[in-house]
C-alpha cells in the first residue's frame, strides 16, 4: 500500500450523469422559456382587454421565473456533484463554454428587459395570480422603444443559441458518440451502460 503524499488533495469523485437538481433546473428552464415565448407571441395578436392582461401577466411571470431558475442554476453549479470531464479538442471546449456563458447571460438579460419595459410603462403584474409585482423602478417612458428593440434582438439571439445548443447536443450524440446528451436526460443509461 502506498502512503498518500502529504498536502495532496483527493480528486473529487466524478459522476456519469448530472445530478437530479441540475437536470430539473435545465429542463424546467427550457419549459419556462417555451412558455414565455408562446405567451409573448400570443399577446402580440390580442386586442387590449382582460384576456391580453392575463397573457401579459403570464408572460411576465414566466420571465421572472426564468431569471430565478437561472440564478439558482448559477448558484448550484459551484456545489453540484462533478460530472466526468470529456476528452475533446480545446476549440470544442472553448465553444461550449462560450455558448454556456451566452445562454446564461441571455436568460437573465432578456426577461430583465421585459420587466424594465413594464417599469417604464408604470405597469405592475400578477405573478401567476399569487401576488402583485410592482414596477421595479421608475423609468422614463421614452426609453420604452429602445428597451423593446433590445428585447426583440435578444429574443432572436436566444432562439438562435437554443437552436445551436440543440444541434451541438445532437452532434455529440450522433457524430462524436459521447454521453453529453444522455447524461442530462432523466433516468437514461450512458452508452457504456447500454453496451455492457
Amino acid at each position: 500500500m502506498t502512503n498518500p503524499i502529504p498536502g495532496a488533495t483527493a480528486l473529487p469523485p466524478y459522476h456519469p450523469q448530472h445530478d437530479t437538481l441540475t437536470k430539473a433546473l435545465h429542463w424546467g428552464s427550457l419549459l419556462a422559456v417555451i412558455a414565455a415565448a408562446a405567451t409573448g407571441w400570443i399577446m402580440e395578436d390580442l386586442a387590449k382587454g382582460a384576456a391580453k392582461t392575463q397573457v401579459v401577466n403570464l408572460h411576465a411571470s414566466f420571465g421572472t421565473l426564468i431569471i430565478g431558475l437561472t440564478l439558482l442554476r448559477l448558484l448550484w453549479r459551484g456545489g453540484a456533484p462533478a460530472v466526468e470531464p470529456l476528452r475533446r479538442p480545446w476549440w470544442l471546449f472553448v465553444a461550449a463554454k462560450t455558448m454556456q456563458v451566452a445562454l446564461y447571460g441571455l436568460l437573465v438579460a432578456l426577461p430583465l428587459t421585459g420587466l424594465l419595459m413594464m417599469a417604464a410603462k408604470g405597469r405592475s403584474f400578477e405573478m401567476f395570480g399569487l401576488f402583485t409585482v410592482p414596477p421595479l423602478l421608475t423609468l422614463d417612458r421614452g426609453l420604452v422603444h429602445s428597451i423593446e428593440e433590445a428585447h426583440e434582438v435578444m429574443v432572436n439571439l436566444l432562439i438562435g443559441l437554443v437552436g445551436l445548443h440543440t444541434l451541438a447536443a445532437l452532434m455529440h450524440h450522433y457524430v462524436l458518440k459521447d454521453d453529453v446528451l444522455l447524461r442530462m436526460m432523466p433516468h437514461r443509461l450512458s452508452r457504456t451502460d447500454k453496451n455492457a
